[in-house]
Order: C-alpha cells, then sequence, then structure tokens
C-alpha cells in the first residue's frame, strides 16, 4: 500500500474515533438551570409630614478690622464709609481686605483663551530666512512668530506658529503646514513668559 493512503486512512480512522466518543457528550448536554432566590430587603417607609424649618439665626453686624499693624513705607488704604446692608434671612460677612504692598506689575499669565500648544517649524542661523518663513505664513493667515535663542554657542531664530487652544488643533495645523510647506514641524507646550516652548 501506498504511504500516503495509509495516512489518509489512519487519520480518517481518527477522526471518526474522536466523532463517535466526543458527540454524544455534546450532544447529550442536559440544560441545567439553578434557581436563585434572592432576599431584597423592604423599602423604607417614609413619612408624608412636613419638615419645620429652623428659625433664621441673627448674626451680629461684623465689625471692622483695625488690629492690622503698619508696615514702613507702605501706605494703607483710605477707608470709605460703607452703609450697613440691611439684615435679611441668611446674612453673608463682607471679607476686608487686606493692604498689599505696591511692587513691580508681575507679567500677566496667558489665560485659557490663548492656548497652550504652539508648532515649531523650523530653526535658522540666518535671521533673514527666519522671518522671511515667518512672513509667508503671516500671508497665508497663520498666528506665526520667531523666537531667538542661542544653540551650541550661536544664535539661531526659531519660527512658531501658534499658540492653540489644544493638542489635537495642533497637530491638524502641523499637518497642514508638512504638506503645504514640504516641512516636518513639531507641537510642543506653549511658555507665554518667553513666547516659545
Amino acid at each position: 500500500m501506498d504511504d500516503k493512503l495509509k495516512q489518509r486512512l489512519i487519520g480518517a480512522l481518527v477522526l471518526i474515533i474522536a466523532a463517535v466518543v466526543f458527540l454524544p457528550m455534546l450532544l447529550s448536554g442536559q440544560d441545567e438551570t439553578v434557581s436563585v432566590e434572592v432576599e431584597a430587603p423592604e423599602q423604607p417607609v417614609m413619612s408624608s409630614e412636613p419638615i419645620e424649618s429652623a428659625a433664621p439665626i441673627e448674626l451680629p453686624a461684623p465689625e471692622p478690622v483695625n488690629d492690622i499693624p503698619e508696615a514702613e513705607g507702605i501706605p494703607l488704604p483710605v477707608e470709605e464709609e460703607v452703609a450697613e446692608p440691611a439684615i435679611s434671612e441668611a446674612p453673608v460677612a463682607e471679607p476686608v481686605p487686606a493692604p498689599e504692598p505696591e511692587a513691580a506689575p508681575a507679567p500677566v499669565a496667558p489665560t485659557a483663551t490663548q492656548g497652550d500648544w504652539v508648532i515649531q517649524l523650523g530653526s535658522f542661523s540666518a535671521v533673514a530666512n527666519a522671518e522671511g518663513f515667518k512672513q509667508k505664513l503671516v500671508e497665508q493667515g497663520y498666528n506665526a512668530y520667531t523666537v531667538t535663542a542661542k544653540a551650541d554657542g550661536k544664535e539661531i531664530t526659531r519660527v512658531y506658529v501658534g499658540p492653540l487652544l489644544d493638542r489635537e488643533s495642533a497637530n491638524r495645523v502641523r499637518d497642514e503646514l508638512s504638506r503645504r510647506h514640504e516641512t516636518k514641524g513639531f507641537v510642543t507646550a506653549f511658555d507665554a513668559a518667553s513666547g516659545k516652548r
């Protein structure tokens, strides 16, 4: 007999034996259902009586604070006469503002509407090239700007577009700019103090 024919016969015999053994087990499977009794607690009884409202508490009028020590060289704000508000059911005490020392105004942090993401499109050693690229972007309607920095002892000018509100918007604009200008920009966090990442 041929070896291939022997292998086929043995394989067929193994399949028939497996079918004879396993098919009755699969077909005679009984549906086993188990009933479980669940005891839920009874719903609490709620009374339908109205709840009495608490009587309003009358608080004494707040007295102005005059115990603040005077600091040297700091002018105190002039106190204006303030009419006492009529006491209602729930009086609200107004806080007395503490005098603040006059200092140089700190730079204003950007609001959430200014965005948190920028796209760096390139770094140029020639300022004229960076300015030309920035001008091209501005003419196309992008909010482009440049930042000068030092890298490896050389002065470079980086071109940014943004800031944008969210990273998804920044990624979309980056992809659009990559197609238009054949540049590979990258999205980075916006630093409001320096105008760069």
